[in-house]
């Protein structure tokens, strides 16, 4: 009895460390092999490895490069935080050194709006101008472009705390929020462009009908 007891609980912790080690081994896939997105036949891999994210070193940009390098590094990039733009120009002109693509976030801002009545309606804007300098083709490509991330709440100003703790939990979401929108942007752009395997060219001739469909990719 003792053996089969110790036999089952050994069998039993087996079984729960099973969701975690698939968990850890997913993770240590994606950051190692890049990632694969549905209908594409393989893996997605970034032309150039290694990204500087190059932030403004004040109070209200620098909470962003936390979860935007998280989001980076979640993709399979290197992610590099001490080079500025100068420091990218220079590696890349040197021939036989490897490329480093470079995303610069400026002018990170917030802008509160409030409209008073029996609760307080506040509308809290996050907005960042942010550049982009990758590979495509072999060529370099830099493209800009501003992104505004937004969220309402209420706040109740005669409440006993005086505190709005929300607005403090408000400001959290919208810069992981804008993290996100600049990760986004930056797949959009570094990634290599290939034709999803849906999405080639086909040829459905119905029998009897003579009717033909044809899928052809978006340019």
């Amino acid at each position: 009895m003792p053996k089969k007891s110790n036999r089952q609980k050994l069998a039993t912790a087996l079984l729960a460390s099973l969701p975690m080690l698939a968990i850890v081994g997913a993770t240590a896939s994606l950051s190692g092999c890049g990632f694969q997105l549905r209908g594409y036949d393989a893996p997605m891999l970034f032309d150039v490895a290694k990204t500087a994210v190059i932030i403004e070193d004040n109070r209200t940009a620098f909470p962003l490069k936390l979860p935007l390098t998280k989001r980076l590094e979640a993709l399979g990039v290197d992610v590099i935080t001490n080079m500025t733009l100068t420091d990218v120009a220079s590696n890349n002109q040197n021939v036989g050194t490897e490329t480093i693509a470079a995303i610069t976030v400026n002018n990170v801002r917030f802008k509160r709006y409030e409209l008073v009545g029996v609760l307080t309606e506040i509308r809290l804007v996050i907005s960042a101008d942010v550049s982009y300098q990758s590979i495509d083709n072999g060529k370099p490509v830099t493209l800009s472009n501003p992104i505004q991330v937004e969220r309402s709440y209420q706040y109740n100003e005669a409440s006993v705390s005086t505190d709005d703790q929300q607005g403090d939990q408000i400001r959290e979401w919208l810069y992981d929020s804008l993290a996100r929108r600049i990760t986004d942007q930056y797949v959009a752009i570094a990634l290599p462009k290939v034709t999803p395997a849906s999405a080639t060219t086909s040829a459905q001739i119905g029998k009897g009908t003579g009717t033909t469909a044809i899928l052809v990719p978006k340019p």
